[in-house]
This record gives structure tokens, sequence and C-alpha cells, in this order.
């Protein structure tokens, strides 16, 4: 195989695999440090999880409230949303970031018993969320259905608009000196020895000091020493509506954050979720495609929840992407102790865009030999490694996938 240098006739310090969020946010946050970055994306930019999601933001998640990295993660996603909130202007690009709150739904005594000590949890940790009740939530969102339950109310969380946040963030790292190659697959890591010295793509071997993989559910194909089950695809699948008048000042979630929506700035209403109702609940495949019964099952969660919308809102587009879900429901950040040379930054568990902009600081601060400025220690990508090959799948995220309790509120 033929050695590959990089634009300008000098090998990349790092490369980087993958150009969604979390990719195109640490080849600009390296290449604005004063290193030569290549990024490496089979597809296109945006053209993965990042651009097929709900565009949900904010910090923390109660399903973290509880965990063993819950704290952890609290820092990680709290400076990623105040980041977030400059970025427009850092960027010069409008991502059409609306900090209007949200509202995750209850409809089940069971998601209240989740609720309680989620949201307390929360609090403690500084997130501003609240429990409030039918009246309070329908006051907040009157289009929601009598029969709700309550809410947990987050104020400091929102949306944006994808497409233009990952787009902008591959724009300022090409400013800064990155070079981007959009279609360009990486067959497999380059190595001498147990080091990771540069990649194999489309069969030319291109070598750098590092290699970052950003490649979220595909991380599994290009680092098969990977505990088996520690990053398992998950098909989440959505629809949208036509632009119809303001019906839902906010984004909201229901049944344990698995089904989700948002209206957009021009109007159209997207939902998401319904995995439970996929072939294993959506696990295991990289097959991009919707399946009628999981559509349904969203169609059903978006009219049970907002009555009005019944007769009103016709679908007129759905698709799905393949996220990367963890054993542990925490991502993989931080160098991949077994390879030198390689650090990983993948499986956040369908909220990329909680994290992907400050795990672009956090990854170009390590790999200047400077302190990452949070603890990555619960998120240490060889943690499963170190089990001996022995993966419990304990993701909170996924639990209960397979019970249909949560069906309507009719």
């Amino acid at each position: 195989m033929t050695a590959v240098i990089h634009r300008g006739g000098r090998s990349p310090d790092v490369i980087v695999v993958g150009g969604g969020v979390t990719g195109t946010s640490i080849a600009w946050r390296l290449a604005e440090s004063g290193k030569r970055i290549l990024l490496l994306e089979q597809r296109g930019i945006c053209s993965g999880a990042s651009g097929r999601n709900g565009g949900m933001t904010g910090a923390g998640s109660s399903m973290h409230a509880l965990s063993r990295g819950g704290r952890a993660a609290y820092a990680l996603t709290t400076e990623n949303l105040r980041v977030m909130k400059t970025l427009a202007v850092e960027l010069d690009r409008d991502f059409e970031l609306r900090m209007s709150g949200t509202l995750d739904v209850i409809t089940t005594t069971e998601q209240f018993a989740h609720l309680e000590p989620a949201v307390a949890a929360e609090r403690d940790a500084g997130i501003d969320v609240e429990l409030i009740d039918t009246d309070a939530a329908r006051a907040i969102m009157p289009a929601l259905s009598p029969h709700i339950l309550g809410a947990a109310y987050t104020r400091d969380r929102g949306h944006l608009w994808p497409f233009a946040l990952v787009n902008g963030m591959a724009d300022a790292a090409m400013r800064a000196g990155a070079e981007l190659r959009p279609g360009t697959r990486v067959d497999h890591l380059a190595w001498s020895g147990d080091r990771v010295t540069g990649v194999v793509a489309e069969g030319e071997t291109i070598l750098s000091e590092d290699v970052v993989l950003a490649t979220n559910a595909w991380t599994p194909r290009l680092l098969p020493d990977l505990a088996q089950g520690a990053i398992v695809p998950a098909r989440g699948q959505i629809l949208v509506t036509q632009p119809l008048p303001p019906i839902l000042a906010c984004p909201f979630g229901t049944n344990f954050d698995k089904e989700y929506g948002r209206q957009t700035p021009g109007g159209q209403i997207l939902c998401g979720g319904y995995r439970r109702h996929d072939v294993n609940q959506g696990l295991g495949s990289f097959r991009e495609e919707v399946t009628p019964r999981v559509l349904a099952g969203i169609a059903r969660c978006l009219s049970d929840l907002f009555p009005s919308l019944r007769g009103l809102a016709r679908v007129v587009r759905a698709w799905s992407g393949i996220m990367g879900f963890t054993a542990d429901g925490l991502p993989l950040i931080g160098p991949y102790d077994p390879a030198p040379g390689l650090t990983v930054a993948a499986g956040f568990n369908g909220g990329g865009f909680s994290w992907g902009v400050i795990v672009g600081k956090a990854i170009a601060r390590l790999l200047n030999g400077q302190e990452p400025g949070f603890d990555l220690e619960p998120f240490r990508p060889a943690r499963f490694h170190e089990l001996g090959g022995d993966v419990a799948w304990a993701n909170p995220f996924t639990a209960g996938e397979t019970s249909d309790r949560v069906e309507s509120v009719r």
C-alpha cells in the first residue's frame, strides 16, 4: 500500500473519522489549536445520525440522574449548553437554537415513580427542572391532552437545526486549516505493533500521530477489539408533518424519553420513537429504513398526546437513522488505552447534540497534552474491554422497550 500525505506535503497530526456533530467539533477545535487535521467521512457531512435526529439539546437527562456517571454527565452537558448559546456568534451561523424549555410528559404512574427521584437528583446537580401537575403542563402547552398525569419541566433546554450547526463547525474547521474528505470510507486502522499509526482508506494508508474515532454506531467495525455489546447500533425512526400554525410551545419527551418531538420554526412537527415496535426493538440494525408499525405508533403518540392534531396533521416525510447505544448508557470519550494513538468519542445514546460541542474541546485539550477540564473517568472507552468480554446490557434508554404499557392517554 502507498502511504498518503496531507495536502501541503505533510502528514496530518490527527485523523478524525466521522463527519457528524462530534467529529466536526473535534476537527474544528484541533485545527484551531494549530494541529494539522484530516477529517474522513464515508458519506457526507451530517449524513448519519447527526442529520437524522430530533434536534433537541440541553443539559443532562433524567436517565442519567441515578447512574454512576450522572455527575460527570451533567458537568459536560451543562458546559455544552453554555457554549452552544454563544456558538452562533462564534460560527457566524444561525442554527436556529431556541431555548424554549422542554416537557417530559407523564402518562403512567411508572413514569412518575421514575421522575420523582430523577428530578430531585437533577435539581441537586444544578439543573433547573421541576415536576408540575396536569394544569401547569397544559398552561405551558395547551394542546396537551387533559388525561396526562403531569410533566417534568426543564426551563434551560431547547432545539436547533442540526444541519446548520454541523456544517457550520465543518466550515470553521476548514477555515482553521483542516482538510475534510467526504465520500471517503475508512477500511480499517493502520497499526505498528499495538499502536495505531493511521488509517487505511479506499485502499491507501494515511499515517498520523493520532486517530480519533467519532464514528458512533460504526465504531466496532473499525475497532473489533472493542468488547462485543459495548456499542450497539440502534435504529430510530421519525415522521414529520406539513407546516402547521404554532401548536407545540416546546419540545417534549414521554415514556422515559423513548418518544420525543418538537415543532420547528417553520411550523413542521416531527416526532420519533416507538423502537419497541421495531425488529429487536431497533437494536443491532444498520438498515436505514422505516417500518409501518413503528410509524403508526409514532403517529398514535402524537394524536394521543395532542388531540387537536387528529385530522389536522398530514405526514409528508419519514426517515430513520442509526444511533450508537452503549451497554451502560454512557458515551465513550477519551484515549483507548489498549491501543496508544487511538482516541474514541462515540456512543451518545441518541443525545449527541447535548455532548458534541464540548467533547470537541475536551478531546482537543487531551491531544494537546492538557487536562480535559472534565472528569472523563466514567466515559473511559476501555471500561468494557477490562471486563474480559463479559458486558451486561444495562442501558437505561432501552429499558422496558418490549413493554406496550404506554400506548394511550386518551
